[in-house]
């Protein structure tokens, strides 16, 4: 039979298996083999086919392209098929991420995609070798060819291998267009993300614009390093759009279980490490994290007990341009829960003042602090010439008034925050407010051991959001120390409301 002949027929045999990419994985390798035709050794050696959780995941997948087609037929649209494994170490998702590929490129002519993974040393070590392995037991090896950062089509005339191709990149937040322009209206794109955890959230915004025209997959791996970011938020706040499953390595039959029992028992069962090494489940707290999120849910949830002789103080973070929010947060003892924080966007000092006017003489705060850079100096200036207000200004470089502990003030109101969430404080549930609180990293000096809070800066470019104002906002409470109202009743009763005395600070 003429190479054509057989090439008709493997391409009868593959479009069978269109919509049934588990049948696919299941003969297009030689499972159970030790030796191949060649009588060379077959590395899959005795293995019969897939492990239970890639075979979850590829059975799933041919039922939504079942699905999808029964759509198209009755008019309606098809749908984005967006998987997200969190796993421990050593499952095979390199192997089903070859898998994936191979069965897309094998029974869709002229099938695009892109696959990333955090780092270039991921891509080059692990996935795109995996890639390789199978490619030397592949079926239908002889349509296609493997090279370092791409895998195409050998059937067609070189200059349209480029729309018949998946590439291998790490892209950056500056290099997104290897998303952007991934549109395959009349075929299918897939993309895969490789260590999900890592990758820029640039990445994640781009790869969602891919997904408006032609039959797309996106599938997302990864072990779940931390707890926030957008491979977390598929498992919590985007769990809806997508196919979810933790994988336990210790349900893997190749894994090492004496190796993964010792880390739970040097670490302990419900540790971060047993977690996110062999459950596959996310750390309660990433290494880095300052505030945990069971704390900060915490503060949401218990029941707050109003204390109206506790001092009320009024901050203001001001931001004059850009996205960051001009933010105005209230604390009273334990209470940061009742009076709702106000949030503004573009405003003039001169608005701004006056809104801060109106509400300090709407609720009659003790104290007044203002964080002085971005434009807070202006602000305080008027407040205290045209108004007469006694403003605390804060400057949040400047030295703590415990040197030995915090490298800067702000480091200093940080750690007061985070007590005062430990000792029974009451936020709200504003979910910015919480991503912000809890996003937050921090870092100690290795030689002096002095706290060092992650920068407004560090924290936008790392997260792809913007500043965490309302979090800096709350944390401005504790930048002063005011006694409590019933103890200077008796003064306050004779002075003027439209002013505070800063004599009764404690720094």
């Amino acid at each position: 039979m003429d190479q054509s002949s057989t090439d008709k027929q493997l391409a009868e045999f593959a479009a069978k298996y269109r919509d049934d990419p588990y049948g696919f994985v299941m003969i297009a390798y030689p499972w159970g083999e030790p030796i191949l035709p060649d009588g060379t050794y077959n590395p899959l050696g005795k293995r019969q086919g897939p492990e239970p959780w890639q075979k979850r995941l590829l059975t799933k997948l041919g039922k939504h392209v079942k699905e999808n087609d029964q759509r198209i037929t009755i008019g309606l649209e098809p749908l984005v098929w967006r998987s997200a494994r969190s796993s421990g170490h050593g499952v095979g998702k390199s192997a089903l991420v070859a898998w994936v590929i191979q069965w897309v490129m094998a029974t869709r002519a002229m099938a695009r995609g892109v696959i990333t993974a955090n780092t270039q040393k991921q891509l080059e070590d692990k996935t795109w070798p995996e890639l390789a392995k199978w490619h030397k037991l592949f079926l239908f090896k002889r349509w296609f060819n493997w090279q370092a950062t791409s895998y195409s089509s050998a059937l067609v005339p070189e200059q349209e291998r480029k729309n018949y191709m998946m590439t291998a990149m790490t892209v950056g937040e500056d290099n997104v267009e290897a998303f952007q322009g991934l549109h395959n209206a009349e075929s299918t794109v897939l993309m895969v993300f490789d260590e999900a955890s890592g990758i820029h959230p640039k990445i994640w915004e781009a790869a969602v614009g891919a997904t408006t025209d032609g039959e797309v997959f996106f599938l997302a791996f990864g072990n779940p390093t931390q707890p926030t970011g957008e491979f977390a938020d598929c498992f919590d706040k985007h769990s809806g759009m997508y196919d979810l499953e933790f994988v336990d390595s210790r349900d893997v039959s190749h894994t090492n279980k004496s190796a993964l029992n010792d880390i739970i028992t040097m670490y302990g069962a419900d540790s971060d490490e047993a977690r996110v090494r062999v459950y596959g489940q996310f750390p309660h707290q990433a290494f880095n994290e300052f505030i945990g999120k069971d704390l900060a849910r915490d503060a949401q949830v218990r029941e707050l007990h109003i204390d109206p002789a506790a001092a009320l103080i009024m901050a203001v973070d001001v931001a004059r341009y850009g996205g960051d929010e001009i933010v105005i947060a209230y604390r009273q003892g334990r209470d940061a829960r009742t009076r709702k924080r106000l949030v503004f966007k573009g405003l003039s000092t001169v608005q701004l003042t006056k809104v801060i006017v109106r509400e300090y003489q709407h609720h009659h705060p003790d104290a007044v602090v203002v964080e002085a850079p971005g434009g807070g100096d202006g602000v305080i200036d008027q407040l205290r010439e045209n108004y007469h207000i006694k403003v605390f200004e804060f400057w949040p470089g400047a030295m703590s008034s415990k040197p030995e502990m915090y490298y800067r003030k702000r480091d200093e109101i940080w750690h007061l925050g985070k007590e005062w969430l430990v000792d029974q404080g009451c936020i709200d549930d504003d979910d910015e407010f919480f991503t912000q609180l809890t996003g937050l990293q921090y870092s100690y000096d290795r030689f002096e051991q002095k706290l060092k809070m992650e920068s407004k800066e560090l924290y936008k470019s790392r997260t792809g959001e913007h500043s965490p104002d309302r979090a800096d906002a709350f944390m401005l409470t504790f930048a002063v120390n005011v006694v409590r109202r019933d103890i200077g009743l008796g003064w306050r009763a004779q002075r003027n409301q439209a002013q505070v005395e800063y004599d009764e600070f404690m720094f």
